[in-house]
């Protein structure tokens, strides 16, 4: 049981990273025409905004899971 919620709060925070990335790209300005320190500050905005928010989902995905099983671990109260 751990291990598939283990598995499952990567894939979910994985996913979250990406569309986060994907929002982050949907703001920024077309890289047409743009010099080359601009592109790569934009690229490293993206990297960001994905580790970030993965790492992060990861954490509370992480946290609400441990919760989660100790509720239901633990002996019904008579």
């Amino acid at each position: 049981m751990t291990r598939l919620f283990k598995t499952l709060s990567v894939i979910i925070s994985l996913a979250t990273g990406l569309v986060a990335a994907r929002e982050v790209y949907l703001l920024l300005p077309a890289w047409e025409n743009e010099s080359w320190p601009w592109v790569a500050l934009d690229a490293g905005s993206l990297f960001l905004a994905f580790f970030l928010i993965s790492g992060l989902a990861y954490y509370v995905l992480g946290d609400a899971g441990r919760w989660l099983l100790q509720r239901i671990k633990q002996p019904p109260k008579p």
